[in-house]
Protein backbone atom coordinates (compact mmCIF):
# COMPACT_ATOMS: atom_id res chain seq x y z
CA UNK A 1 0.00 0.00 0.00
CA UNK A 2 1.10 3.59 -0.54
CA UNK A 3 1.83 5.98 2.30
CA UNK A 4 -1.10 8.01 3.68
CA UNK A 5 -2.00 11.11 1.66
CA UNK A 6 -1.65 14.58 3.11
CA UNK A 7 -4.55 16.11 5.01
CA UNK A 8 -5.20 18.81 2.42
CA UNK A 9 -5.59 16.15 -0.27
CA UNK A 10 -7.92 13.72 1.47
CA UNK A 11 -10.40 15.88 3.34
CA UNK A 12 -12.45 16.74 0.21
CA UNK A 13 -12.52 13.10 -0.93
CA UNK A 14 -14.07 11.95 2.35
CA UNK A 15 -17.05 14.24 1.90
CA UNK A 16 -18.47 11.63 -0.49
CA UNK A 17 -19.52 9.79 2.65
CA UNK A 18 -22.25 12.33 3.31
CA UNK A 19 -24.29 10.90 0.41
CA UNK A 20 -23.74 7.20 1.21
CA UNK A 21 -27.10 5.57 2.04
CA UNK A 22 -26.69 1.80 2.07
CA UNK A 23 -24.35 -0.51 3.95
CA UNK A 24 -22.95 -1.79 0.65
CA UNK A 25 -22.19 1.77 -0.45
CA UNK A 26 -20.58 2.52 2.91
CA UNK A 27 -18.27 -0.48 2.58
CA UNK A 28 -17.23 0.52 -0.92
CA UNK A 29 -16.71 4.13 0.22
CA UNK A 30 -14.30 2.99 2.94
CA UNK A 31 -12.35 0.90 0.43
CA UNK A 32 -12.09 3.67 -2.14
CA UNK A 33 -11.81 6.77 0.07
CA UNK A 34 -10.61 5.76 3.53
CA UNK A 35 -7.97 3.15 2.72
CA UNK A 36 -5.72 5.55 0.80
CA UNK A 37 -5.79 7.89 3.81
CA UNK A 38 -5.11 5.27 6.48
CA UNK A 39 -3.75 2.23 4.62
CA UNK A 40 -5.27 -0.93 6.09
CA UNK A 41 -6.73 -4.24 4.93
CA UNK A 42 -9.53 -4.89 7.42
CA UNK A 43 -12.09 -2.63 9.10
CA UNK A 44 -14.81 -3.11 11.72
CA UNK A 45 -17.26 -0.31 12.49
CA UNK A 46 -19.56 -0.38 15.51
CA UNK A 47 -22.71 1.64 16.22
CA UNK A 48 -24.66 1.73 19.47
CA UNK A 49 -27.04 3.85 21.50
CA UNK A 50 -25.93 5.69 24.61
CA UNK A 51 -27.53 4.85 27.96
CA UNK A 52 -26.83 5.44 31.63
CA UNK A 53 -24.44 2.50 31.84
CA UNK A 54 -22.46 3.30 28.68
CA UNK A 55 -23.04 2.17 25.09
CA UNK A 56 -25.11 -0.76 23.81
CA UNK A 57 -23.57 -2.09 20.59
CA UNK A 58 -26.44 -2.45 18.11
CA UNK A 59 -24.68 -2.86 14.76
CA UNK A 60 -21.29 -3.92 13.44
CA UNK A 61 -20.42 -3.17 9.81
CA UNK A 62 -17.43 -5.19 8.62
CA UNK A 63 -15.21 -4.53 5.61
CA UNK A 64 -13.15 -7.57 4.54
CA UNK A 65 -13.13 -8.66 8.17
CA UNK A 66 -12.76 -12.34 9.23
CA UNK A 67 -16.24 -13.23 10.43
CA UNK A 68 -14.89 -16.23 12.32
CA UNK A 69 -13.17 -13.83 14.71
CA UNK A 70 -16.42 -11.99 15.45
CA UNK A 71 -18.21 -15.25 16.09
CA UNK A 72 -15.44 -16.34 18.44
CA UNK A 73 -15.65 -13.21 20.61
CA UNK A 74 -19.45 -12.96 20.81
CA UNK A 75 -20.89 -13.27 24.29
CA UNK A 76 -23.98 -15.31 25.24
CA UNK A 77 -26.29 -12.39 24.50
CA UNK A 78 -24.92 -12.07 20.97
CA UNK A 79 -22.90 -8.93 21.76
CA UNK A 80 -19.26 -8.41 20.83
CA UNK A 81 -16.55 -7.70 23.37
CA UNK A 82 -13.06 -6.37 22.66
CA UNK A 83 -10.34 -5.01 24.99
CA UNK A 84 -9.43 -2.35 22.42
CA UNK A 85 -12.90 -0.83 22.68
CA UNK A 86 -12.87 -1.17 26.46
CA UNK A 87 -9.61 0.76 26.62
CA UNK A 88 -11.05 3.51 24.42
CA UNK A 89 -14.08 3.72 26.70
CA UNK A 90 -11.77 4.27 29.68
CA UNK A 91 -9.60 6.91 27.97
CA UNK A 92 -11.58 8.46 25.12
CA UNK A 93 -8.37 8.50 23.07
CA UNK A 94 -7.30 6.73 19.85
CA UNK A 95 -5.74 3.34 20.47
CA UNK A 96 -2.95 1.45 18.72
CA UNK A 97 -2.50 -2.25 19.38
CA UNK A 98 0.31 -4.57 18.30
CA UNK A 99 -0.49 -8.26 18.78
CA UNK A 100 3.25 -8.96 19.12
CA UNK A 101 3.46 -6.55 22.06
CA UNK A 102 0.03 -6.82 23.74
CA UNK A 103 -1.19 -4.93 26.78
CA UNK A 104 -0.80 -6.85 30.07
CA UNK A 105 -4.55 -6.99 30.71
CA UNK A 106 -5.56 -8.48 27.34
CA UNK A 107 -7.46 -11.79 27.84
CA UNK A 108 -5.38 -14.70 26.51
CA UNK A 109 -8.31 -16.29 24.68
CA UNK A 110 -9.14 -13.05 22.88
CA UNK A 111 -5.48 -12.53 21.94
CA UNK A 112 -5.25 -16.07 20.58
CA UNK A 113 -8.25 -15.49 18.30
CA UNK A 114 -6.89 -12.07 17.32
CA UNK A 115 -3.56 -13.52 16.24
CA UNK A 116 -5.11 -16.57 14.59
CA UNK A 117 -7.10 -14.37 12.22
CA UNK A 118 -4.18 -12.09 11.36
CA UNK A 119 -5.51 -8.93 12.99
CA UNK A 120 -2.13 -7.44 13.83
CA UNK A 121 -1.39 -3.70 13.73
CA UNK A 122 -4.70 -2.24 14.89
CA UNK A 123 -5.63 1.43 15.10
CA UNK A 124 -8.96 2.31 16.68
CA UNK A 125 -10.97 5.37 17.62
CA UNK A 126 -14.58 6.10 18.55
CA UNK A 127 -16.95 9.01 18.92
CA UNK A 128 -19.71 9.90 21.34
CA UNK A 129 -22.58 11.82 19.75
CA UNK A 130 -24.75 13.16 22.55
CA UNK A 131 -27.00 15.02 20.11
CA UNK A 132 -28.06 11.71 18.55
CA UNK A 133 -27.49 9.68 21.74
CA UNK A 134 -25.28 7.25 19.83
CA UNK A 135 -21.66 6.18 19.74
CA UNK A 136 -19.59 4.83 16.86
CA UNK A 137 -16.35 2.82 16.88
CA UNK A 138 -13.84 2.24 14.08
CA UNK A 139 -11.14 -0.44 14.31
CA UNK A 140 -8.60 -0.64 11.46
CA UNK A 141 -6.44 -3.77 11.17
CA UNK A 142 -3.34 -4.82 9.24
CA UNK A 143 -2.41 -1.16 9.17
CA UNK A 144 0.68 -0.36 7.14
CA UNK A 145 3.92 0.65 8.83
CA UNK A 146 5.15 0.86 12.39
CA UNK A 147 2.33 2.11 14.56
CA UNK A 148 2.84 5.51 16.13
CA UNK A 149 1.73 9.09 16.63
CA UNK A 150 1.09 9.63 12.92
CA UNK A 151 -1.55 6.89 12.89
CA UNK A 152 -3.18 8.32 16.00
CA UNK A 153 -3.45 11.78 14.48
CA UNK A 154 -4.74 10.45 11.19
CA UNK A 155 -7.50 8.35 12.77
CA UNK A 156 -8.44 11.28 14.99
CA UNK A 157 -9.02 13.39 11.86
CA UNK A 158 -10.96 10.89 9.74
CA UNK A 159 -13.26 9.33 12.35
CA UNK A 160 -15.62 12.36 12.60
CA UNK A 161 -16.34 12.09 8.87
CA UNK A 162 -16.76 8.32 9.09
CA UNK A 163 -19.08 8.81 12.07
CA UNK A 164 -21.42 10.98 10.01
CA UNK A 165 -21.44 8.49 7.14
CA UNK A 166 -22.12 5.52 9.44
CA UNK A 167 -24.92 7.35 11.28
CA UNK A 168 -26.58 8.07 7.94
CA UNK A 169 -26.31 4.42 6.91
CA UNK A 170 -27.69 3.12 10.20
CA UNK A 171 -30.58 5.59 10.07
CA UNK A 172 -31.44 4.09 6.70
CA UNK A 173 -31.07 0.60 8.16
CA UNK A 174 -33.35 1.43 11.09
CA UNK A 175 -35.95 2.78 8.70
CA UNK A 176 -35.79 -0.50 6.79
CA UNK A 177 -36.26 -2.44 10.04
CA UNK A 178 -39.33 -0.37 10.91
CA UNK A 179 -40.72 -0.93 7.42
CA UNK A 180 -40.22 -4.70 7.78
CA UNK A 181 -42.03 -4.65 11.12
CA UNK A 182 -44.90 -2.64 9.69
CA UNK A 183 -45.26 -5.05 6.78
CA UNK A 184 -45.41 -7.99 9.16
CA UNK A 185 -48.23 -6.31 11.09
CA UNK A 186 -50.52 -5.89 8.07
CA UNK A 187 -53.73 -7.87 7.84
CA UNK A 188 -53.99 -10.84 5.48
CA UNK A 189 -56.05 -8.79 3.03
CA UNK A 190 -53.52 -5.94 3.16
CA UNK A 191 -50.68 -8.41 2.57
CA UNK A 192 -52.47 -9.65 -0.56
CA UNK A 193 -52.90 -6.11 -1.85
CA UNK A 194 -49.24 -5.26 -1.17
CA UNK A 195 -48.16 -8.44 -2.99
CA UNK A 196 -50.26 -7.56 -6.03
CA UNK A 197 -48.98 -4.01 -5.92
CA UNK A 198 -45.40 -5.31 -5.90
CA UNK A 199 -46.21 -7.34 -9.01
CA UNK A 200 -47.18 -4.13 -10.82
CA UNK A 201 -50.94 -4.62 -10.71
CA UNK A 202 -53.24 -1.63 -11.12
CA UNK A 203 -56.11 -0.84 -8.75
CA UNK A 204 -58.49 -2.34 -11.28
CA UNK A 205 -56.42 -5.53 -11.49
CA UNK A 206 -56.30 -5.81 -7.70
CA UNK A 207 -60.03 -5.18 -7.42
CA UNK A 208 -60.77 -7.99 -9.87
CA UNK A 209 -58.36 -10.42 -8.20
CA UNK A 210 -59.67 -9.68 -4.69
CA UNK A 211 -63.33 -9.41 -5.70
CA UNK A 212 -63.48 -5.85 -4.36
CA UNK A 213 -64.50 -2.50 -5.76
CA UNK A 214 -61.75 -0.10 -6.86
CA UNK A 215 -62.92 2.33 -4.17
CA UNK A 216 -62.38 -0.33 -1.50
CA UNK A 217 -58.93 -1.06 -2.90
CA UNK A 218 -58.09 2.64 -2.68
CA UNK A 219 -59.22 2.71 0.96
CA UNK A 220 -57.03 -0.32 1.72
CA UNK A 221 -54.06 1.33 0.04
CA UNK A 222 -54.52 4.53 2.05
CA UNK A 223 -54.47 2.55 5.30
CA UNK A 224 -51.43 0.57 4.12
CA UNK A 225 -49.53 3.78 3.28
CA UNK A 226 -50.15 5.08 6.79
CA UNK A 227 -49.17 1.82 8.48
CA UNK A 228 -45.85 1.39 6.65
CA UNK A 229 -44.95 5.08 6.61
CA UNK A 230 -44.99 5.97 2.92
CA UNK A 231 -46.78 8.75 1.06
CA UNK A 232 -47.76 7.10 -2.18
CA UNK A 233 -47.77 4.03 -4.40
CA UNK A 234 -44.34 4.71 -5.94
CA UNK A 235 -42.69 4.98 -2.52
CA UNK A 236 -44.25 1.72 -1.38
CA UNK A 237 -43.09 -0.12 -4.51
CA UNK A 238 -39.55 1.22 -4.05
CA UNK A 239 -39.46 0.23 -0.38
CA UNK A 240 -40.78 -3.23 -1.24
CA UNK A 241 -37.95 -3.71 -3.73
CA UNK A 242 -35.38 -2.66 -1.10
CA UNK A 243 -36.99 -4.97 1.44
CA UNK A 244 -36.65 -7.97 -0.87
CA UNK A 245 -32.90 -7.36 -1.20
CA UNK A 246 -32.23 -7.32 2.53
CA UNK A 247 -30.61 -10.29 4.27
CA UNK A 248 -32.00 -11.60 7.54
CA UNK A 249 -30.08 -10.15 10.52
CA UNK A 250 -28.34 -12.26 13.15
CA UNK A 251 -29.00 -12.33 16.89
CA UNK A 252 -27.86 -9.79 19.46
CA UNK A 253 -25.62 -7.25 17.79
CA UNK A 254 -26.44 -7.20 14.06
CA UNK A 255 -23.40 -7.79 11.87
CA UNK A 256 -23.24 -6.73 8.24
Amino acid sequence: MDAPTETAEYVPTLQDGTVVDSIADFKQWTRERVRPILPHEILACGYGHLHAGGVALDYVVTVDYPMAHLQAIRNKAGGIDTPILRRWLSTGEPQIFDADDPWPDVPPDWLEHFRRHGLQNAVAHARYDTARCVGTYFSFHRVQGELGVGHIERVREIVPVMHEALCRVIAHEDAAQRFAGALAALTEREHDIVRWLGLGKSNADIAAAANLSETTVKHHLTRIFVKVGVDNRAQLIRRLAEHELRAAPGFGTKVF
